[in-house]
């Protein structure tokens, strides 16, 4: 451990997995970024280390975690891709499923209504028209899919150490197909398991459509969008669907919850009435624009300082 660490004040990176080699090789501008708006000297650790436990339990860094690991305590907060390119966590409690996005209210009524229309219009067009997700994605067809009444969109979410999904996703899958034709994109690290499953499923119901679509074209062709948690729930968003989840979400705000598969099927029946009207704009701009951060953006610098009490 340097001397700066053991008596003096820093801005440590404590990256588990893959991400600390991905860090020091540069694939990131938020680090170098974040380091240059806090200003102080900064490290990066392999979070599986015994320094990296001791650093956190000091007090007296400020500690940014990447990777799975999910300590919470003062001088804390966790760093992550958001769930568009270009936008990233820096949360107390945590990313996803576990940021402090999951208990907090939107109220469509505090935000500025020209402001989200300018940041939806450019978010979605960037995306929508470069065909960007997370992973890449087949290009769009021309002339779109033919109709559905689902778009689901799996994950490995059961193998999660701590459980947050509310409906598996054969259950999930099977009470999808008997309201209506349902598309199904398997995730791209989806499981040799449960990739024989859905298929031998979609052997059985002749309502299912496998598909290795864009998600943007899936989700433009259905009626509703079903996912336990998935990013691709949220990047339906983008086109004003309806999105039902079936697992804790730090943007439920903007879904309707099922936790059963009896509430799942009304759901699909009744997301598309129900979220009529809904402020998509507004939503996008108040977790994007003002929850998160975007480290291409002047403005990074001082709301990286403001969120880390450094402003």
């Amino acid at each position: 451990m340097t001397p700066q660490l053991k008596s003096g004040r820093a801005l440590v990176v404590h990256a588990g997995e893959s991400w600390y080699d991905a860090i020091v090789a540069g694939r990131f501008d938020f680090f170098p970024k974040l380091a240059d708006a806090i200003g102080l000297p900064a490290y990066v650790l392999r979070a599986e280390r015994g320094a990296s436990g001791r650093l956190l339990g000091m007090g007296r860094h400020l500690n940014v975690v990447i990777g799975p690991r999910l300590p919470v305590g003062p001088g804390i907060w966790h760093a992550h891709p958001g769930y568009l390119r270009g936008f990233w966590y820096l949360d107390p409690m945590g990313v996803n499923m576990h940021s402090s996005l999951v208990k907090a209210r939107f109220d469509p009524a505090g935000v500025d209504p020209a402001k989200a229309r300018w940041f939806w219009n450019g978010v979605t067009g960037w995306h929508l028209k470069r065909n960007l997700s997370k992973f890449p994605q087949e290009a769009r067809q021309a002339g779109g899919l033919p109709p559905a009444r689902c778009a689901v969109f799996l994950q490995e979410i059961e193998r999660f150490s701590r459980p947050v999904h509310w409906i598996d996703s054969l259950t999930l899958l099977r009470t999808a197909a008997r309201q209506g034709p349902t598309y199904v994109k398997l995730h791209p690290a989806q499981s040799p398991e449960t990739t024989a499953a859905v298929r031998a499923l979609a052997d059985q119901m002749p309502q299912i459509t496998l598909s290795t679509a864009s998600i943007h074209d899936l989700a433009a062709a259905a009626e509703v969008v079903v996912t336990q948690n998935s990013a691709a729930g949220f990047e339906a968003l983008l086109q004003k669907k309806p999105v039902i989840t079936c697992a804790r979400s730090d943007y439920h705000q903007a879904t309707c919850e099922a936790r059963d598969p009896q509430a799942l099927a009304r759901a699909i029946a009744e997301a598309p009435a129900r979220m009529r009207g809904f402020g998509y704009d507004r939503f996008l701009y108040w977790f994007l624009g003002q929850n998160l951060l975007e480290p291409g953006k002047p403005e990074f610098a001082g709301r990286a300082r403001a969120v880390m009490g450094q402003g």
